[in-house]
């Protein structure tokens, strides 16, 4: 029961952090997942979908919508794979630098949510 008690508070707390910086990101175009998938494609140049969905925890179709927001937003140039034709390639583009800056300037001061709780999120 202990466990599950645990489990419980865990997710909470999840949701209390991703509303947290949901909140931190309004000022931008980002969304908690947005900024997820693009934190992910500008430091590892050349991912793949599958990539972004292992990385996210997310459904295909999930990871398909945000990349194509970020696409959309201009921040992420998607490309097809020059060795495997059949793989699509996520990069970066400076203007997805400059929105993870932004959002990383902004959801910086969060890293703890309480000074009385002093654990990192």
């Amino acid at each position: 029961m202990d466990d599950l008690v645990e489990v419980l508070a865990l997710l909470r707390r999840a949701a209390v952090v991703a509303a947290e910086i949901d909140g931190a990101l309004a000022g931008t175009d980002l969304t908690v997942d947005r900024w997820r998938a693009l934190h992910v494609v500008h430091h590892r140049p050349g991912c793949s979908m599958s990539d972004i969905v292992e990385a996210l925890a997310v459904p295909s179709t999930s990871a398909t919508r945000i990349v194509d927001a970020l696409v959309e937003l201009g921040a992420v140039y998607r490309t097809v794979s020059q060795q495997d034709r059949r793989r699509t390639t996520l990069r970066s583009s400076s203007h997805g630098a400059e929105l993870l800056r932004a959002a990383e300037s902004a959801i910086t001061p969060m890293v703890f949510l309480k000074e009385s709780d002093p654990t990192p999120i």
